[in-house]
């Protein structure tokens, strides 16, 4: 074992000392620049007799959905970028000022407008906000096409369907 100030190896038992605050284990030389000795083992924390949960402690977040969840379930409009830029200029802001506003760089508003940022749940939120634009639109699911054939053999259900929208098509 070697002394953590002069790094000489210990010969004997180490000194435990506390030195400008830290708590060194040392050699039998550098002990006399330590105020006191310590002892090897973990700190136990202070405990309070009957600590419950205080009911004014703030409650942890609960965080519903993760990110990738929630921008599935949004699509962006078509030509974002473009409408950006026209609320920006009817509300008579430069780049560099609805940037100041919305508490962003400069550069983000710039890609935002070009279209070379997808963005995210917050950058949406501060454009809800500050020129009053959604440009998100909610993904139907009912409009999503499946694009996987089923595999193997039918099913007496997909008999059944396949004869009902037969029977639909019919007038």
């Amino acid at each position: 074992m070697r002394c953590e100030v002069c790094g000489r190896e210990i010969l004997g038992p180490p000194q435990r000392r506390i030195i400008e605050s830290a708590r060194l284990t040392v050699c039998s030389r550098c002990a006399a620049f330590g105020t006191a000795e310590w002892t090897l083992g973990r700190p136990t924390p202070a405990r309070t007799p009957n600590r419950t949960q205080t009911p004014d402690a703030p409650a942890p977040r609960v965080r519903l959905r993760n990110d990738v969840e929630s921008v599935e379930q949004h699509e962006l409009i078509e030509n974002y970028g473009a409408q950006i830029r026209k609320a920006r200029q009817k509300l008579g802001l430069s780049e560099k000022d609805l940037a100041k506003k919305m508490q962003e760089k400069e550069s983000v508003i710039k890609n935002l407008e070009k279209q070379d940022l997808t963005p995210d749940n917050k950058l949406i939120s501060k454009l809800k906000k500050y020129i009053g634009l959604d440009i998100v639109e909610h993904a139907d699911s009912s409009k999503a096409q499946i694009i996987a054939k089923p595999t193997g053999a039918k099913t007496i259900g997909d008999m059944l369907k396949m004869e009902a929208e037969k029977g639909d098509e019919k007038p």
